[in-house]
């Protein structure tokens, strides 16, 4: 399920970057990105989107994303520790 879930991910990454055109034309401008990356800023938030979704998809994918997004204590406090003095 993983595998197909990031391969749905990666290919919506890629249609986002090679459809951002009409993207932008069906959305509008996007003020805030247009004030902050400058002019062609919704152009250029679309491109970010576009490859965050596809290294998270592609972490998805292949099991890596709770080693990046995943509890922080993880691997350092054991699961089955017990507190001293019980």
């Amino acid at each position: 399920m993983h595998i197909i879930l990031g391969l749905i991910g990666i290919a919506l990454s890629f249609l986002l970057i090679v459809y951002r055109s009409q993207v932008k034309h069906f959305i509008g401008n996007i003020e805030w990105a247009e004030r902050r990356l400058g002019p062609g800023g919704t152009y250029s938030l679309l491109v970010i989107v576009a490859i965050l979704m596809f290294f998270i998809s592609l972490m998805y994918m292949t099991s890596s994303f709770d080693l990046f997004f995943g509890d922080p204590s993880e691997g350092i406090v054991p699961e089955n520790s017990s507190v001293i003095g019980e």
